[in-house]
């Protein structure tokens, strides 16, 4: 009976600081009015944008080749389609959303991984590399999906593009594809690694990574 009563009194401090723990986890979401079956709740995600593009190879139009899209939200569930380019070297990809309880739980985090590519020849050629923050449809990005101008001699290019919710942080992507506004490039790629930083915006101003020695082209 004693070895009862003492094993029964050391586990209430237990018991009563795992208590106090859920009370304060519970405290803030009961305060705000969170419904706690509402974390199964399915909500829209958006996935990505409406996509139009045309490739190009020494400015003629290249037909008939194929170009994934490949998203992949949290879940780490990848959603994939595929695009054939017309006689004018036209594809396109229609916006793309799930539903996912994801977005109900506490301190979810909600990231879409956006890639658009080919595979030529064994190497991805990238389109479009960016992520996409949140689960509604960011204008800046369906901005830039709008028109993919895709020239397969150009380089890879990390380049900065407006941020409207944050005039401070800038979004980041990367592409082969070319803008004529809000398009800042940064880095010029070698393969798949960030060989050069791209000085102004100028293509002509570069500095070779790691060596800082100025390349002029």
């Amino acid at each position: 009976m004693n070895n009862r009563r003492k094993i029964a009194s050391l586990s209430r401090p237990h018991f009563t600081l795992l208590l106090l723990i859920l009370c304060l986890l519970a405290y803030p979401m009961i305060s705000q009015g969170v419904d706690m079956f509402g974390w199964f709740k399915k909500q829209d995600v958006f996935l990505c944008s409406e996509v139009n593009g045309v490739v190009t190879e020494n400015g003629k139009p290249v037909a008939n080749i194929e170009i994934t899209r490949s998203l992949i939200y949290t879940d780490e569930k990848i959603h994939r389609d595929i695009a054939i380019t017309d006689n004018t070297g036209h594809f396109y990809f229609p916006q793309k959303s799930i539903r996912s309880s994801i977005p109900s739980k506490p301190f979810a985090v909600n990231r879409v991984s956006q890639e658009i590519f080919i595979d030529r020849k064994g190497t991805l050629v990238p389109f479009w590399v960016a992520t996409h923050v949140g689960i509604k449809e960011m204008p800046e990005f369906t901005k830039k999906l709008a028109f993919l101008n895709c020239e397969l001699t150009n380089q890879r290019v990390s380049f900065q593009f407006q941020n409207n919710h944050n005039e401070h942080l800038d979004h980041m992507a990367s592409s082969i594809c070319r803008w004529d506004e809000d398009y800042i490039p940064i880095w010029l790629f070698e393969g798949n690694e960030k060989k050069y930083e791209i000085h102004d915006g100028d293509f002509n101003k570069l500095t070779e990574r790691f060596t800082n020695k100025e390349v002029k082209l």
